[in-house]
């Protein structure tokens, strides 16, 4: 096996048999795609990979499993088991392109401003060009490393689309609320953006894992060790990830990417040749006050007060998504939206020895956790005046 010092993990072991697909071009192109796009804007040290990141996920996996206890024999775990889903947490991310979800944002406005045709699925885009790479280049090297149809596998996983209880359980450890990647990348952003908001206790979370019913659960003694990963997860949300400056150059950067495309600089139809570099390298072909602000961080601005709460329902969106139209991005606007932790379809459990319960029924704490969901309006200082009536009306609003 290969050994890999990681700063957050120690060292990570890679199987001989996942070598590999480790090395093909179709992983090592990771190495190019920042984890959180133009974060380094604010937080320096932000300039961490997805490549990385997929590395930590797959030794997150593997260490769930080595603690998981279960409350009855499970005959499909196996060594062959455990490296088929460390194998799909460390692909769960090989459909990134450029700049992460940046990208993905960018596919948006290219459909939103300029008209465009390509298929937008949100934070999911990145999963179907995902299992596209898996079915059409890695198949070969998948199929070598675990008996049966890993490929299959690992797809029904991606898409969190589980036949039976061995997928369950993977999707499970890759995609849920205290999940393997989001273990990972609330360790990995804190630690190198030098904040403490997604720091927890992750050796005692892994061995507070149980499996019970065909689901992960919590032990119960470990309830704080929960609330704690899921406040973490939310202040990161709010302090780091929802940074509005953060926001401010990440949404020049997607409108930039759009500019690309829309004038046919930037060719989709080979995702995979798409890296950071060749965006920046585009740059000096596109208007230049995109670089200015990307490259130099000149030139833009944001009005201070962030739309939240009734104050969207004073904000005419379309009227600023025209004004994105006119102005040739120089008006730009931005929301941000995420919920962490709703109980519909998935729930975190909590084990007493006897019945799993819902987070929410044993957490008072946890209920307090709320959607959250605010807008920034981004401007170039040649708009100062466009965007007056904007000022006015956030500076009267009473949140």
């Amino acid at each position: 096996m290969k050994i890999v010092r990681d700063p957050i993990h120690g060292y990570i072991e890679i199987d001989e048999r996942i070598l590999p697909i480790v090395s093909s071009p179709y992983f090592q192109r990771l190495r190019y795609i920042t984890q959180n796009a133009l974060a380094y804007m604010v937080y320096p040290g932000m300039r961490h990979t997805r490549f990385e990141h997929s590395l930590g996920v797959m030794h997150l996996v593997k260490e769930f499993l080595k603690f998981l206890n279960f409350n009855k024999q499970v005959d499909f775990i196996d060594d062959d088991y455990v490296l088929l889903v460390s194998l799909t947490g460390l692909l769960h991310d090989i459909g990134h392109l450029a700049f992460s979800h940046t990208f993905e944002s960018a596919i948006k406005v290219f459909d939103e401003i300029y008209g465009g045709k390509v298929e937008y699925l949100g934070n999911k885009t990145h999963v179907k060009l995902g299992i596209k790479i898996i079915e059409e280049y890695l198949a070969p090297y998948i199929d070598k490393v675990a008996k049966g149809d890993p490929v299959k596998f690992i797809i029904h996983v991606l898409n969190e689309d589980p036949k039976n209880e061995e997928e369950r359980l993977g999707l499970q450890l890759i995609s849920n609320f205290i999940d393997a990647d989001r273990g990972d990348y609330l360790l990995r952003d804190s630690y190198y953006a030098g904040v403490s908001y997604g720091f927890y206790d992750v050796e005692r979370l892994k061995r507070v894992l149980v499996y019970v019913d065909g689901k992960i659960a919590i032990l119960s003694k470990a309830i704080p060790i929960v609330e704690q990963f899921l406040l973490s997860r939310m202040y990161m949300f709010e302090n780091v990830y929802f940074h509005s400056v953060v926001g401010m150059y990440n949404s020049i950067l997607s409108h930039a990417i759009s500019k690309l495309i829309s004038t046919g600089l930037l060719d989709l139809s080979n995702p995979l040749e798409i890296t950071e570099f060749k965006i920046f390298s585009l740059l000096d072909r596109i208007d230049q006050h995109f670089k200015n602000a990307i490259i130099y961080r000149q030139g833009y601005k944001r009005i201070k007060r962030d739309i939240v709460g009734e104050c969207f329902h004073l904000i005419d969106r379309e009227e600023l998504l025209n004004l994105s139209r006119e102005t040739n991005s120089k008006i730009i606007y931005y929301e941000f939206s995420d919920t962490p932790y709703r109980e519909e379809k998935e729930a975190v459990y909590i084990y007493d020895g006897n019945k799993l319960t819902q987070l929410s029924r044993v957490s008072n704490l946890i209920n307090a956790v709320k959607e959250l969901k605010k807008a920034i309006i981004v401007y170039h200082v040649d708009m100062e005046e466009k965007v007056e009536k904007y000022k006015r009306i956030l500076e009267n609003c009473k949140v």
